[in-house]
């Protein structure tokens, strides 16, 4: 990570809900601005034991506990963290509330960050006609 972003607020083995049981990331940090809380998994699990795990991020979200997490941001509305999975294995879990980001690496990360950024602007400096046949250039 610090080859790209020096992290903010590290925290190894975080333990939001404070109890046995609940989420324990490996990590949580704010990356780039954002906040993320990293899963590494060397070992291969079950797509049950994964999504299980991803249930419990979820059960967490609905709490509401993290939004009064120390890290939140006092301008702006509480940000729920994305979960990483540093994983060589692709796991079929998902989530309606939360996201879930799967890469081998923290490279591969970024270049996925890098690419889908590029994409964007790509995307938003191309002129649009409108049916009038005026080009709007949409920045």
């Amino acid at each position: 990570m610090y080859t790209y972003s020096v992290p903010k607020h590290v925290t190894v083995e975080d333990k939001p809900t404070g109890r046995k049981g609940g989420i324990e990331p490996d990590l949580f940090c704010i990356f780039k601005g954002s906040p993320f809380w990293i899963e590494i998994q060397r070992n291969q699990y079950s797509e049950q034991k994964m999504q299980a795990k991803i249930n419990l991020y979820e059960e967490f979200f609905f709490s509401d506990e993290w939004k009064a997490l120390h890290w939140q941001p006092e301008e702006r509305s509480p940000i729920f963290p994305s979960v990483i999975l540093i994983t060589p294995v692709r796991y079929a879990v998902t989530s309606d509330h939360i996201r879930i980001i799967q890469v081998a690496s923290i490279h591969e990360l970024m270049e996925k960050y890098k690419n889908s950024s590029k994409q964007t602007k790509e995307a938003k400096s191309r002129p649009s006609a409108s049916p009038g046949g005026i080009k709007i250039n949409l920045t």
